[in-house]
Order: structure tokens, then C-alpha cells, then sequence
């Protein structure tokens, strides 16, 4: 019998884990797109005025990708 319940609780486990990993990814994907957004906007915005593009060492994609999870993770604080 306690087999069974340790069975069970850890099938539960795994899938709230899974559901985590699923809803991070979702979140990550949402901020992904709009991050993109904004630092394509940002540089461009900056190339138009005339100013030095301040890159960072990163490509659009790397700062967004960086930025998106950086902000995924304040969603799992609260």
C-alpha cells in the first residue's frame, strides 16, 4: 500500500514540475517577443538620432533572450 502512495505522489511531482517548466517557457516566450521589441526599438531609435548604438557585446536576439528570462523569473518570486 505505501508503495502505491509514494508512486503516486511522486507522478504528481513530476507533473507539477512539468507544468512549471511549460508555464516558464510560455512566460519566456511572451517577454521574448516583447523584449525583442523594445531593444529593436531602442537601437533603432538610437541609429536614427545619430547616437553611438550601445550594444553591449550582444546581438538583438541575445539581449532579448537575456532579458525575457532575467524577467521570467521575477514571475515565479511572488
Amino acid at each position: 500500500m505505501t508503495m502505491t502512495v509514494h508512486h503516486r505522489e511522486r507522478q504528481a511531482a513530476r507533473g507539477q514540475s512539468r507544468t512549471d517548466r511549460i508555464e516558464y517557457r510560455l512566460l519566456v516566450a511572451l517577454a521574448f517577443v516583447i523584449c525583442f521589441v523594445m531593444v529593436a526599438a531602442s537601437r533603432a531609435l538610437s541609429a536614427f538620432r545619430g547616437h553611438p548604438v550601445k550594444t553591449h557585446g550582444q546581438s538583438i536576439f541575445a539581449e532579448a533572450r537575456a532579458s525575457a528570462h532575467a524577467t521570467a523569473g521575477y514571475a515565479f518570486i511572488a
